[in-house]
């Protein structure tokens, strides 16, 4: 009697974890697989009792206060401070340890148990010392591992992950569309053809692979894998575009990760397609478009304004925009009143600074008075905004803060969130590479070390230790607490946290 041949099984771990809606990136490789007859099981931690990565919502009444202590945690001479800080981010940031961790990794040796051909880990960098005692185990059982995420795109990172022994190789790049062609390879047992941004343990770095550039090839995500009863809402993450339409921010790591590199965008019918698709599949009105700036394409931007609630019903959405120098950025009053009757309830933009010069120094491309005529049309139009603000990039001073405070006291009544943080360097960005020419003592502005593992980059900025630096960030810190404390209008409401 003919057997037929059995099928490759691939065990596919998310380990990017958003509490919020399914993983984008890992829908994609699961369809890519099952397209070429692979099958797989999606193991999301979500499922088996890890808490997810939650985005800010509204401030609690003791906000001002927390961020008071954080700042100064973040920011202190003292070293030993400094040390147990990082010591209690990195135990959050790994899912609290205790039962959420354990209950993964027990999960997924009981999925071992069921003998997949290969592993897929998709991590982010935070996720090491986890991904190690996965690939242990992984390694006890006889199945190799490929891996695989948006940060691997230093040849320091993937050297320092690749010594973990159960680690077969790392891809950094786009796999879309060769996934299927890699999980074959290592589930035959006789070696991985060589291909760019393919590093097998013990051999050549691969480097990164060249951008996916026809992302039409690209298959739908299949999300059907995903615990949705555990999300508070039902929200599908849509991506039309990779890269950045403006892309030359000096700080900003997100345009040279494995996603981000040079601005490629789809077609309109296709992104409406996807639309509806997910709509069809999962009964999903509410959207969150991950672009890291959705107005990059205009075509398409419009498009969503004259067509979403066409192909989806009762439609909700979310968006990050550039508001830039460009004459035409798709955000006139008309185009966001638009934009609402489509569905759109909330964007974000990143102003970063109400300083005109630090957005110069770092590129950012954003006058503080467009982004002011923005937030009005967008409150005009109904329309909920977010805005993201950071300090301590080199050269900033009070005078500095006291702009971005009082751009903020002036338009408090027309932003509904403010997400301010601190500066974050990271590997290969703009920002790195010129700290790194630079005498610090220029500005008092140094790198202390930097770990290729997690691409952490500690620093230090003289500049914060003044008294009237610490004054105006307690200033800042109040005006951005008083927006915070608002509650969200309720049509805005089931897409807090979501972006």
């Amino acid at each position: 009697m003919f057997m037929p041949p059995t099928a490759t099984r691939a065990l596919l771990l998310d380990l990017n974890n958003f509490a919020r809606f399914p993983t984008l990136p890992v829908g994609i490789i699961a369809a890519s697989l099952r397209r070429s007859g692979i099958e797989v099981q999606v193991l999301s931690p979500l499922a088996v009792g890890m808490n997810g990565i939650p985005r800010p919502g509204r401030a609690r009444p003791w906000g001002y206060w927390s961020e008071r202590l954080a700042w100064w945690s973040a920011t202190t001479a003292n070293s030993a401070v400094r040390k147990a800080r990082r010591r209690i981010r990195r135990f959050s940031a790994e899912g609290g340890a205790g039962a959420g961790t354990s209950s993964l990794i027990a999960s997924f040796e009981l999925a071992l148990k069921e003998s997949p051909d290969v592993v897929l880990i998709s991590s982010y960098l935070m996720y090491h010392d986890l991904v190690g005692e996965l690939v242990e185990s992984a390694r006890l059982a006889g199945c190799p591992v490929l891996l695989g995420g948006p940060a691997f795109h230093e040849h320091e990172t993937r050297a320092a992950w690749l010594k973990s022994p159960g680690v077969s190789a790392i891809y950094a790049g786009e796999c879309d569309t060769n996934v299927s062609e890699m999980v074959l390879e290592l589930a035959a047992g006789k070696g991985m053809t060589p291909r760019a941004g393919l590093t097998v343990a013990g051999g050549a770095d691969g480097g990164i692979a060249p951008p996916l550039h026809d992302l039409e090839a690209s298959p739908f995500p299949d999300y059907a894998d995903f615990p949705w009863d555990s999300y508070p809402n039902r929200i599908v993450s849509m991506l039309t575009a990779r890269g950045c339409g403006w892309g030359r921010c000096t700080f900003c790591s997100d345009v040279v990760t494995i996603n981000g590199r040079g601005f490629r965008s789809r077609s309109s019918s296709h992104v409406l397609e996807e639309l509806r698709h997910h709509y069809d599949q999962h009964q999903v009105r509410l959207f969150c478009f991950s672009d890291l700036k959705l107005n990059s394409d205009l075509t398409v931007w419009r498009a969503l304004h004259t067509s979403m609630r066409e192909v989806v019903p009762g439609a909700k959405w979310t968006c990050a925009i550039h508001v830039g120098s460009r004459p035409d950025e798709g955000l006139s009053l008309q185009d966001l009143k638009a934009a609402r009757a489509a569905g759109l309830v909330r964007i974000t933009t990143g102003l970063e600074s109400g300083s005109p010069d630090l957005l110069d120094s770092m590129k950012k491309g954003t006058r503080p008075e467009r982004v002011r005529e923005f937030l009005s049309n967008a409150k005009e139009a109904g329309i909920t905004t977010r805005l993201t603000l950071f300090t301590g990039y080199p050269g900033e001073d009070a005078s500095h803060l006291a702009e971005t405070a009082s751009f903020l006291e002036d338009c408090q009544n027309l932003v509904d969130r403010v997400h301010l943080s601190r500066l974050s360097i990271r590997m290969a960005t703009p920002l790195l590479a010129s700290l790194k020419k630079e005498d610090p003592a220029d500005h008092g502005f140094s790198v202390a070390y930097i770990d290729p593992v997690s691409d952490e980059i500690a620093h230090t900025n003289n500049a914060t230790q003044a008294r009237s630096y610490r004054k105006g960030i307690a200033r800042l810190l109040r005006v951005t607490h008083r927006i915070n404390r608002r509650p969200l209008a309720d049509f805005a409401a089931e897409l807090e946290g979501a972006m």
